[in-house]
């Protein structure tokens, strides 16, 4: 793999080349109404594919360790960001996420795709992105129920 100085050039090296590195361990999610895979993690790098289910919602929330841009697949997705809406449904638009961004997203019909290319920060190992989640309530996204 190539070095890059930051996210951004990672990003744009990912989606032309689109390789596979899924790890053997933590790589698939199945948190209530949302479903993830990794496709790539090569620290601090990483790139999660997302499903949602139709007719739901992520609240609100943060990762402090995580500098990410979310990317559209398919579907009908609002994503929200630090308190804008974007109705960006077209292959490809991306939305920068910030470690100190609140964002979410409500999910229409469709339910909806998307994906998260991410560079972890402060030396924190690559897992599942919502082991560093943050929500008003300091909630924590993992919960049994």
């Amino acid at each position: 793999m190539e070095n890059f100085d930051d996210l951004e050039g990672f990003l744009h090296w990912w989606l032309a080349h689109r390789p596979m590195n899924t790890p053997e361990n933590d790589a698939l999610v199945y948190q209530k109404d949302t479903h993830g895979v990794v496709l790539y993690r090569q620290p601090p790098y990483q790139v999660e594919l997302f499903i949602v289910q139709p007719n739901s919602e992520i609240v609100p929330h943060v990762h402090p360790n995580v500098d990410s841009f979310e990317v559209y697949m398919s579907g009908d997705i609002n994503f929200s960001c630090d308190g804008q809406w974007f109705n960006q449904n077209q292959l490809g638009a991306q939305i920068r996420v910030r470690p100190s961004s609140w964002h979410g997203g409500k999910f229409g019909k469709r339910g909806g795709c998307f994906l998260s290319v991410q560079k972890w920060l402060n030396d924190v190992t690559p897992t599942f992105v919502g082991n560093d989640w943050r929500d008003k309530n300091n909630n924590v996204f993992y919960k049994d129920s």
